[in-house]
Order: structure tokens, then sequence, then C-alpha cells
């Protein structure tokens, strides 16, 4: 239902490279990365608002931007940060949903109204920034659509709100959605999807299904070489799992280190770290130089 091959898409201060992925009827997918990872990018590339440089993006078989009014027929596109009219009270935005966007269904924003505990009374520009968050998602997860990209959709939300949005993503994907979302929060993709992508400077390090994150315990070797040319010469013989910053290489194994110990033999190596690494860690990994 969302499908890209290699897509890229360069801006000023960041973009994507060469991205593939595909989300399949009743999936949810979760796009994870830190500030600038280029996540908000993608999904303005697949709701057809930038055309990308390469590749191929796609939604229901077709183009995100040669047919992307058609595509809006069929997709709900979420900002992080959505625009609300200061002046509009809850209830008249939702009106204003319904009538521009179609495919509104009341039974689901009653039921959602009530699971987060959303207010409808008083004008969006007085309202807290929790509360209009609760308002846009309550406007966009109303409307019977096959498809969802949802950028950050958990940040502001309290406690009680995420739980309640976890319950209602499921629901959407028990009923044959198709959700494709952003997030900088390990536990949130664990949650809610059932896939993960990991984006780091605008490039696609891993994807792999949710439960690989559970079941995953692979030993992580942190290895500094003499020279960042020494490192990638090493990159290039090993390939599988390693990943470099500079003179530095981090290389996950899921067996014993003799061959990885054998093939360093051939390298000038400073220093050698290795250890046994959690889920969270693995994630953290994946972004090196950029955790804040």
């Amino acid at each position: 239902m969302i499908l890209c091959e290699g897509l890229t898409r360069s801006l000023d201060r960041n973009g994507i490279f060469d991205i593939s992925f595909q989300v399949e009827k009743g999936q949810a997918l979760a796009l994870l990365g830190p500030a600038d990872a280029g996540k908000s990018v993608l999904l303005r590339v697949l709701a057809g608002q930038v055309r990308q440089d390469a590749g191929k993006a796609t939604i229901l078989g077709m183009d995100c931007w040669s047919m992307r009014q058609k595509i809006f027929e069929k997709t709900v596109y979420l900002p992080a940060s959505p625009c609300l009219e200061p002046k509009m009270t809850g209830e008249e935005y939702l009106r204003f949903t319904k009538d521009f966007f179609g495919d509104f269904n009341p039974q689901k924003a009653r039921d959602l109204t009530e699971k987060m505990d959303i207010a409808l009374t008083g004008q969006c520009g007085r309202m807290s920034p929790e509360a209009r968050k609760k308002l846009s998602l309550l406007a966009a997860l109303s409307q019977d659509k096959d498809v969802f990209l949802l950028d950050e959709p958990f940040s502001g939300l309290g406690p009680n709100a995420r739980n309640a949005l976890y319950d209602v993503l499921q629901d959407m994907r028990e009923r044959g959605a198709a959700i494709l979302m952003t997030s900088h929060v390990l536990d949130e993709a664990r949650k809610a999807c059932s896939h993960v992508s990991i984006i780091r400077k605008g490039r696609q390090v891993v994807t792999q299904a949710v439960e690989a994150l559970s079941i995953t315990r692979q030993k992580v070797y942190h290895i500094t070489f003499s020279s960042p040319a020494e490192a990638a010469d090493f990159a290039a013989e090993w390939e599988a799992g390693v990943e470099l910053i500079g003179a530095r290489a981090m290389v996950a194994i899921p067996s014993s280190p003799k061959t990885l110990l054998s093939t360093l033999a051939r390298y000038d190596v400073v220093d050698f770290i290795g250890g046994r690494e959690e889920t969270e860690e693995g994630f953290l990994r994946y972004y090196g130089d950029d955790i804040v």
C-alpha cells in the first residue's frame, strides 16, 4: 500500500537518500531517527508536497507526485505540528475536516474523543499544546482512509492519551489500514508498529520487524583504526553489520568473534571494545554521533 524504491530528495538542511521499504495492508512502519534525520522529508514526499529527485514513491500503486490529488482521497497526512485556525472551536474544526476531507466517521470521532479525553469546546488558539495535538489526531484518525502518514503522532501527549493512541492505532491495523509514522523514541515504535526502519543522516540503516528488536541480542564490537582509510578498507572486506564513523567501526555479530579477530589481525587497530547489547542500546548505536 506504501512503496519506496531508491527514494532520494535533497534539501538545504537535510534530505533522504536511496530509501527503500514497503508497508502492506494491516502493517505499521515506524521511521526512527534523531532530529534532521530526514523522516519528515520522506513523509512530505509521500504526501505529494515535494517531488523526489530520484527513485520511486507510490501509495496504492499511484505515483505520489503525479497522482497526488487522487491519493489525497485515500490517504491521511498529519504533520508533527498541524495548523489549526485559532478562532475555530474544536467542534468547528471537526466540521471543517468532515466537509473538506470527506470519509469522516462520526462514530470513530465519538470513540476517540472519549478514549483520549478530548475537549471540543473553546477556541483552538486558547487550547494547551496537548489539547491542540489531541484535536489534530482526532480529526485525522476519524477519517475512513486506507493509508495514514503520521509525523510524530505521540509527541506532546500525556501518558493516558499515549496509551489510548496505541489502542487506536492497533484497531486501525486490524481494520486493514497501512500506517507510516515517524518517531525518535524506540518504545513508541515497539508498542505501535509491526516494523521499524532506522534513518540516520538521511540514509536507511536497517529495516526489520518489531519482534526482531526483542529477540536480537548480538555482540557489538567498537573498533578504532589508525585512520579512516584503514577503517574503510576493513568495512569493505567485512561488509555485513558494520557502521563507520571516521576511524571507528561498529560491528554486530551473532556468534563467536573468532573470524572477526582473525580479520582484524591484518589491520592497524588502535582500540577494541566488545560486549553484549540490549535492544535500546542497539537502537542508539545506529544513531552514532547524532545522539544528543
